[in-house]
C-alpha cells in the first residue's frame, strides 16, 4: 500500500452505491477490467463505476493509469453507443488521458461522460474520472462508428 492510500481503504465496502446497476458487458476484455457498473447520469448519459480492488493497483499501491485509461474509454465509448440513437458499433481512433492523481484501493471511482459531438460517423466525448468524488484523471476519445443509424448520417 503506498503512502497515498491509507490502508483503512482497502477494507472499504464491495458492494456498489445506490442506483449503479452491473453493466452488460458484450466483450471479453472488460471482464478483466470489472465489475463495471452504471447508472443514468445528465443529459442522458451514463455514468460507469468500479470500486478499486487490489487487482486494479500497480506495484506503487494506486489504481494504475491503464485501468483508469480503460474506464475512460469505456465510458466514452458506451455513452457514444448509447445514447446517440440508432449506434450499433463505434470503435475508439483516440484517446488521451491526463492523470492529475493517485487512487486507492477500496475507493468507489467512477466516469462522467460528456459527449461533444453525438452524430456523424465520427463522435467526441470527455469524461471525469473521481475516485471518491475527487478528480483523479480526465479523458477524451474520439469513436468512428462503424454502423452509422439508418437515418442517412
Amino acid at each position: 500500500m503506498s503512502d497515498a492510500c491509507p490502508a483503512a481503504l482497502a477494507a472499504a465496502p464491495v458492494a456498489a452505491p445506490a442506483g449503479f446497476l452491473p453493466c452488460v458487458l458484450d466483450e471479453a476484455f472488460l471482464h478483466h477490467v470489472g465489475p463495471l457498473h452504471q447508472r443514468p447520469g445528465q443529459e442522458g448519459h451514463h455514468v460507469i463505476a468500479f470500486r478499486a480492488a487490489p487487482v486494479h493497483l500497480n506495484r506503487f499501491g494506486v489504481v494504475h493509469g491503464g485501468m483508469l485509461a480503460s474506464l475512460a474509454d469505456v465510458a466514452i465509448g458506451m455513452n457514444a453507443a448509447r445514447v446517440a440513437a440508432g449506434v450499433d458499433d463505434a470503435v475508439t481512433l483516440t484517446l488521451t488521458v491526463d492523470y492529475i492523481e493517485g487512487a486507492c484501493a477500496g475507493q468507489w471511482i467512477e466516469a462522467h461522460t460528456v459527449l461533444r459531438k453525438r452524430a456523424g460517423r465520427v463522435r467526441f466525448g470527455d469524461c471525469d474520472v473521481l475516485a471518491d468524488g475527487r478528480l483523479v484523471a480526465r479523458g477524451h476519445a474520439t469513436f468512428y462508428v462503424r454502423k452509422p443509424a439508418a437515418r442517412g448520417e
